[in-house]
């Protein structure tokens, strides 16, 4: 009886971390490569057809993939709402807002007959404030 209720708890282990921790982990370093982005990419956005086009190209693919990450991987955490309450992870709304910021700083990075410059900061505020990424600037 006793080794029975050790391969118990020890599947029923192997399925939390599968089903839920690893999952929450792989979310949590999508918020830190969004964070890392919102940063390294942070000349670009803010002085929209200013760079180089490859770099403007390369910046725009990656804020669109890490949209798609960030809507992707928050479906891999069972009941997402729930979990997201209890490890302090941003609310679904929230992250299908930023999600869509983000693919408005995809496109908001290239010369454009429209000011953009307000426009893609305001985003990127947005996107912090709604993934509850520190921003030294509202210190």
């Amino acid at each position: 009886m006793t080794i029975i209720s050790g391969v118990f708890v020890f599947i029923l282990g192997q399925l939390i971390l599968k089903l839920i921790i690893e999952p929450i982990q792989e979310f949590r370093k999508t918020l830190a490569d969004i964070a890392f982005a919102l940063i390294e990419y942070a000349n670009i956005y803010s002085n929209p057809g200013c760079a180089d086009n490859e770099l403007e190209k390369k910046a725009s693919e990656e804020f669109r993939k890490l949209s798609s990450r960030l809507n992707a991987q928050m479906y891999l955490i069972p009941a997402y709402k729930s979990i997201s309450k209890l490890f302090g992870l941003p609310s679904k709304d929230n992250l299908l807002e930023a999600a869509s910021a983000l693919i408005g700083l995809s496109n908001g990075v290239f010369k454009s007959p429209i000011d953009l410059v307000n426009i893609n900061l305001e985003g990127a505020k947005k996107i912090r404030t709604l993934l509850g990424i520190y921003d030294p600037k509202s210190d």
